[in-house]
């Protein structure tokens, strides 16, 4: 079995039973590639032991250097890279500095900085196999060192905003708030183990998150792109990046270890949150590229020339009411709420319905551990009886939102539906810059959610007590005990009986209205190759290249 790993220890026991479940059509192939990662089997080792047949080449000419890719998209300030909450400043920095591992728009995983990683059969030990051969650009040894020093980051949940602290939580000792002792061990130069208290499957997905930047051992946490970003892995060297204004790199001059970055550059121009901005952008010839088409603007793109490629995802949008704050305290209040809503409404307004109805628990179908515990619950008679047993049918509801058009839609529909019920509800659009500082302090508002590949790693993102990423302030000791009960269960087919409870929690308490799961779609001019949308907006700009 050794072709199908890259670690020389037999095969996870699931591992068979994955793939076995693949060719009987019970796991479809996003749920048999994420299944697979978690247990230690690369994208090639699922591929073949899954009968899977390989893709075919692409009909194309040969990729040539040169060029500078201009991309239309928000540049936010950098910051720690743990303390990350927006892909747009993953995909300047991830030029420069790399991930331990890729999630693919294919949906796999792809070793990167690793050469690939084992779990133990009782998912408690997590091996990393380093990739040899990488220096960084200052000359230093790519090695444990570095990994073990991005690690004891991540679990350091006294930071602020460290939402990496919430990927890692089984690595943390919940009295110190520090990696477990114990819980990171350096095997040799080349090897690291995680030993965990209790089953984790979720840490390969975590670490393919854009907060997982890998940083050198030298890195002191500033905010000061041009120092943080000196020392790098990757392809590109930072030349600035200045907010709300523009950022660029260019290919360095030193050879790269995963082969040829065929651009010479790229440039990414900040053009605000308005999506005619970008159109006429592109219509101009200021740019080449967008981070993303809103729905609405993909016919607009089309008739200026642009080729746009689209994809199924887990990204969606969150409305949200933060239960410490009144009167969102009271659960029937945010009950009411939520029961007022029709989310077929909202996909239809929000996105031109371009993606599928969601069910007010952030999990869905293209979760391989996603439950059907049925549809939302609309029923706006209900909601004014609640509402009038709390006593509060006179109460002005403030619906916030950040000042993109498809979330602004999105957000004014919402308002509709609940005045339609009978509730009162003012509206508050607000510029992203305003938005993204204060996004966790709004009592009532709507926030983007990339999609990620596990249901069990979204819930406890952003519903675990006290996670950094939790903007609603939901905590639940016992919704906490079923997410590490889920966590520690390899296999996501029984993993649901256990996220059906979740899933039922979560939407019974109502904290949220999540409407819709959307597609997404990404523009570019013709000359561009291998730029296509991917689930959770990333730019691997190593697949790209233009031609005259």
């Amino acid at each position: 079995m050794k072709n199908f790993m890259l670690t020389d220890r037999k095969l996870h026991p699931f591992a068979l039973r994955y793939a076995r479940e693949y060719r009987e059509g019970a796991l479809s192939r996003r749920e048999f590639f994420a299944a697979m990662a978690g247990v230690g089997v690369t994208a090639a080792g699922a591929i073949a032991l899954g009968g899977i047949a390989p893709e075919a080449a692409r009909a194309e000419t040969a990729p040539v250097k040169g060029g500078t890719l201009r991309i239309g998209q928000v540049v936010k300030p950098f910051r720690d890279p743990r303390t990350f909450d927006g892909t747009e400043m993953a995909n300047i920095a991830r030029q420069c500095n790399e991930y331990l591992v890729r999630w693919k728009r294919d949906f796999s995983f792809e070793p990167m900085l690793l050469a690939g990683w084992e779990a133990s059969d009782d998912a408690k030990a997590l091996t990393l196999k380093i990739r040899p051969g990488i220096t960084w650009s200052n000359g230093d040894k790519f090695d444990a060192t570095d990994v073990i020093f991005n690690l004891t980051r991540w679990c350091d949940a006294t930071v602020p905003g460290n939402s990496m602290a919430s990927r890692m939580a089984t690595l943390i000792d919940p009295k110190t708030k520090q990696a477990v002792k114990g819980g990171i061990e350096k095997v040799d130069d080349m090897t690291v183990r995680l030993n965990l208290p209790n089953p984790d499957v979720t840490l390969i997905a975590g670490m393919a998150d854009y907060p997982a930047l890998i940083m050198h051992r030298s890195y002191d946490g500033g905010s000061d792109p041009m120092k943080a970003l000196a020392i790098t892995t990757g392809p590109c060297k930072l030349v600035s990046w200045e907010p709300a204004n523009k950022a660029s790199v260019k290919r360095s001059s030193r050879p790269w270890w995963n082969g040829s970055f065929w651009l010479e550059g790229a440039e990414w121009n900040d053009l605000g949150t308005d999506p005619t901005a970008m159109v006429s952008a592109y219509e101009s010839g200021e740019i080449d590229a967008n981070y993303e088409t809103p729905a609405s603007m993909v016919g607009m793109m089309k008739e200026a020339g642009a080729a746009t490629t689209d994809i199924a995802t887990a990204s969606t949008i969150v409305a949200r009411m933060q239960v410490n704050t009144a009167p969102y305290t009271d659960e029937k209040v945010r009950q009411a709420v939520q029961m007022a809503v029709r989310n077929e409404v909202l996909l239809d307004i929000g996105i031109d319905g371009k993606g599928a109805v969601a069910a007010d628990h952030h999990v869905g179908p293209m979760h391989p551990d996603y439950a059907d515990v049925g549809p939302a619950n609309y029923d706006p008679k209900k909601a004014m009886t609640l509402l009038k047993a709390a006593g509060k049918t006179g109460f002005e509801h403030n619906i916030v939102s950040v000042a993109t058009d498809w979330q602004t839609n999105t957000a004014d529909a919402l308002a509709n539906q609940l005045r339609k019920a009978g509730l009162k509800v003012k509206r508050t659009v607000v510029p992203g810059p305003v938005y993204w500082t204060n996004w966790t302090k709004y009592p009532f508002s709507l926030t983007e959610w990339t999609g990620r590949p596990l249901g069990i790693q979204v819930l406890s993102l952003a519903y675990r007590s006290g996670a950094a990423w939790n903007e609603s302030g939901f905590a639940d000791p016992q919704f906490d005990k079923w997410l590490d009960k889920a966590q520690a269960i390899p296999s996501s087919k029984i993993r649901q009986a256990v996220m059906a409870k979740l899933e039922t929690r979560l939407r019974g308490a109502g904290v949220i209205i999540q409407p819709y799961w959307r597609s997404v779609f990404r523009s570019n001019r013709p000359n561009v190759h291998g730029y296509a949308a991917h689930q959770a907006f990333e730019q691997h700009l190593d697949l790209v290249w233009m031609s005259a």
